[in-house]
């Protein structure tokens, strides 16, 4: 891209409350009406319930930014003149998922099996 002047940020956002998210952490109800009959039948409700529970405490999805934070970073990164080379909108990306990111694959994997 240099070539053409032209210049390549990363943008490397943590979780982001978009709707995926907040169907996420609807109560289970809600949840459950949110989904087709075919995917109910499918996964079961055993299933469906054992999952939702677990999105419902996991911190990353309580934890989860406003994605406006994406949208300014990414205006940031259009409309400068220098821009930076990595961008990690939101708490998450630079506290939880940099640190990760150095680490060996399997210790990576390891810790986000936890977390998720």
């Amino acid at each position: 891209m240099f070539h053409w002047g032209l210049k390549v940020s990363i943008i490397e956002p943590g979780f982001m409350r978009t709707p995926l998210i907040e169907r996420l952490v609807k109560p289970y109800p809600e949840f459950l009406t949110s989904l087709s009959n075919d995917v109910q039948e499918r996964w079961g409700e055993e299933y469906l319930k054992g999952w939702h529970d677990k999105m419902e405490q996991n911190q990353l999805t309580k934890l989860a930014d406003d994605p406006l934070k994406v949208v300014q970073v990414i205006q940031n990164a259009v409309m400068n003149t220098v821009p930076q080379i990595r961008y990690r909108p939101g708490m998450q990306s630079p506290l939880i998922f940099l640190p990760i990111s150095i680490l060996p694959a399997w210790i990576a994997d390891s810790i986000l099996r936890k977390l998720m």
